[in-house]
């Protein structure tokens, strides 16, 4: 990241962006009528729900996690989400090394993999939920300035939604929702975008770290920052990849002519096309870009030519809100950036965690 352009963007940023995240609330951010991604009244998971029924229950409602609550405890235990998922398999499937647990870990681990080998949908959520040790769980009220959100994401990379309460009367607090980093990003794009000011003759941008481009801002750290994988690798090592690395995907690339040109990708979120159907643990063994042309066919995307390739690509020259903005509009929570030569190389990825710590830099006083 560059320091010196974050900390010139962010001198020159407007008050209308900054009052956008102090004054508005995470219950206002919820309520918006242009929301139109996930579901209408808020889902939580019973601890007692099998890992099928929850992974049904995050596709049906087209959301990636969804806080878990304990009624013996009266109170939310965690998040359930697709990285547990992944975590789930790959010690079903014995891929993670055991020293890389903790004790206490261990233990539940050979708990669910006990339940597993009788039953691989039958284990509940509550012995999942948490496994990965990735998404923790933060909660806010509907009260809360969106800033105090916002920060919260660009202090914890490993943080991408939090819950939202309502204080109510008595000693339990209603949940209204879950704050996503998407909405975030979505609001941003909204107001502050490129086409919103096109579309109101506005020519002055109220982000200027946003008009900078992914390069200048320190965002493409090369095809050695990407985690990727060859087209003949099967989707359980994607998996192991995304686990090992930390990352919620990896690019799909084909090196047959000395460079790393993007064919594909495969995310965490993939995973409940596996857990979701029965027998849908054979696709575990899939090469990577079969199941990922299979995958992009059943969503009604072409599956051959100049289509194959995801749509979602960015270059380094992009601005930032342009890449924001496409986000946005896509609905995804990455951008792949390809290089400017047009063979397609893949020489970075942004993702909705790289651009909170420039939202909220930009909200700093000057």
């Amino acid at each position: 990241m560059s320091s010196s352009a974050t900390v010139t963007a962010d001198a020159s940023s407007s008050e209308a962006f900054k009052l956008l995240f102090s004054e508005t609330t995470c219950g206002q951010v919820l309520e918006r009528p242009s929301r139109s991604s996930g579901p209408k009244i808020p889902i939580c998971l019973d601890t007692d729900l099998s890992v099928q029924d929850a992974c049904n229950a995050l596709a049906a409602h087209r959301i990636s996690s969804a806080p878990v609550y304990s009624p013996e405890q009266g109170g939310f235990i965690g998040m359930f989400d697709y990285r547990d998922l992944v975590t789930y398999v790959l010690e079903v499937f014995r891929k993670v090394p055991k020293e890389e647990a903790s004790f206490d870990a261990e233990m539940e681990i050979t708990d669910i993999i006990k339940r597993a080998s009788m039953d691989r949908t039958g284990v509940p959520i509550k012995l999942v939920s948490n496994l990965s040790q990735q998404n923790p769980l933060v909660a806010v009220y509907t009260t809360t300035p969106l800033l105090t959100a916002l920060q919260e994401f660009a202090n914890n990379s490993a943080l991408h939604r939090i819950v939202v309460l309502e204080k109510c009367d008595g000693d339990k607090d209603k949940f209204v929702g879950v704050l996503s980093q998407s909405l975030i990003c979505g609001l941003v794009a909204e107001k502050f975008g490129r086409l919103p000011r096109k579309t109101a003759g506005r020519t002055e941008t109220d982000f200027a770290a946003g008009e900078l481009s992914l390069q200048q801002l320190g965002l493409v750290k090369g095809e050695n920052s990407v985690v990727t994988v060859d087209l003949n690798d099967t989707v359980l090592e994607a998996l192991y990849a995304m686990h090992t690395n930390h990352v919620s995907s990896v690019a799909i690339v084909d090196k047959a002519h000395g460079h790393s040109k993007l064919e594909g990708s495969v995310s965490m979120t993939d995973i409940k096309e596996i857990l979701s159907s029965r027998g849908g643990w054979r696709h575990l063994y899939d090469p990577c870009f079969r199941f990922f042309v299979q995958l992009r066919s059943v969503q009604g995307l072409e599956a051959n030519g100049s289509d194959r390739v995801p749509l979602f690509t960015v270059h380094p020259s992009t601005p930032l809100i342009v890449a924001v903005e496409k986000m946005a509009a896509t609905k995804t929570h990455r951008v792949w950036i390809v290089s400017e030569s047009g063979k397609g190389d893949v020489v970075g990825v942004l993702g909705l965690s790289d651009v909170m710590p420039f939202l909220a830099a930009a909200c700093q006083p000057e």
